[in-house]
């Protein structure tokens, strides 16, 4: 079955350029999305991304992480991934509970070790083709380094 492809004219949210869109759902569909949605021009998307870009890495240079090496679309990308996927790993270390002392010091010790690994990653391409990475693939990963500390 063919699908249609219907063209509505928007503005841009930011210059209010007049610029064309393809969408591909239903007509009724596509009209409320191109009445509601906020839409950018290439120039403003590019501005976007450079400025969350910028911020992110301001925000990952903060606590220790490198800039990445890559295209510009690649690199931009792969900053947005490493924010998600750190806000993964200190969500898993944040719901942890320990029984004592010592859990919490070993449980300090691998995150760091953890951490120091993910420091290490230079290449935006390691980080887009990480980017479905899950809480448990990060909690398997602290598992072997701490298995590894308790074997020293």
């Amino acid at each position: 079955m063919p699908e249609e492809i219907y063209s509505y004219d928007v503005r841009c949210r930011t210059c209010h350029t007049p610029f064309k869109v393809q969408l591909f759902e239903s007509h009724e569909k596509n009209l409320f999305l191109a009445d509601k949605k906020d839409w950018y021009c290439e120039k403003c998307k590019k501005e976007y991304f450079s400025e969350q870009t910028e911020k992110l890495t301001r925000a990952q240079q903060a606590i220790g992480l490198p800039d990445l090496r890559g295209s510009q679309k690649m690199v931009s990308w792969a900053v947005k991934i490493r924010a998600e996927l750190m806000n993964k790993a200190d969500y898993l270390k944040k719901s942890l509970k320990f029984a004592n002392d010592d859990e919490r010091e070993l449980s300090g010790k691998v995150f760091e070790r953890f951490f120091k690994e993910w420091q290490e990653k230079t290449d935006a391409k390691w980080w887009i083709d990480h980017r479905k990475m899950s809480v448990q693939a990060i909690s398997k990963r602290v598992e072997e380094i701490s298995e590894s500390i308790k074997k020293k």
